[in-house]
């Protein structure tokens, strides 16, 4: 006969169990989340998984989804959830927007006035005690530029039911963070080497 500290062991694991099961992907995809008109390049999602957990955030969610579009470690960017917004105390500022529980819209300020980033950026959100993440390879965002985008979250609980969750908290993650030169720079360094041409020429002929 089991004892009364076994029997709740047993049901707590049962309703471990069953919560598991009752999670499901449901239609999430990449388009899900959109950045400057674009959607994301891939998605990643876990049940049980918390993006935000930690004081580094988690990235054991990514597994191997994300490898085939670049290598390097996951450096945490900022994080928010539903009481207190993102930190911005970088140079990339995020901004988050519920317009329901399931979807909203988010953006990324670059708050340098003279670098511009390509990056490779993740958004991730937890909802219903599951995570999804989005990647946006090779994102560019100039010098004082802010990218709009939309997010939506189309994963399930409750086995069946097709009911998805409301938003939970978000997260933000990067790798590859390289500054690139702007347009303007390209012209100016042009513009200097047809210079540097001018007196060459110019000490030959003499």
């Amino acid at each position: 006969m089991k004892s009364l500290s076994q029997k709740l062991t047993l049901a707590a694991a049962s309703l471990l169990l069953a919560a598991s099961a009752s999670a499901e992907i449901g239609t999430a995809s990449a388009a899900d989340v959109t950045l400057d008109g674009s959607p994301a390049d891939a998605f990643a999602y876990m049940a049980g998984w918390n993006p935000q957990a930690g004081p580094g955030g988690d990235t054991s969610g990514f597994g191997t989804t994300f490898d085939a579009f670049g290598s390097g470690g996951w450096t945490l960017l900022d994080k928010m959830n539903t009481t207190t917004g993102f930190s911005n105390t970088g140079t990339l500022n995020f901004s988050f927007a519920e317009i329901t529980g399931t979807n909203g819209t988010w953006s990324v300020t670059n708050t340098s006035a003279t670098q511009a980033l390509q990056l490779d950026l993740v958004f991730a959100i937890h909802a219903g005690n599951q995570g999804g993440a989005w990647l946006f390879d090779d994102q560019n965002v100039l010098a004082t530029q802010t990218l709009a985008g939309t997010w939506m979250i189309n994963w399930t609980v409750g086995q069946g039911q097709g009911n998805s969750p409301d938003f939970s908290n978000a997260t933000i993650f990067a790798r590859e963070v390289t500054p690139v030169p702007e347009p303007a720079t390209y012209g100016m360094l042009l513009a200097g080497l047809g210079v540097v041409g001018a007196i060459a020429r110019r000490r030959k002929q003499a």
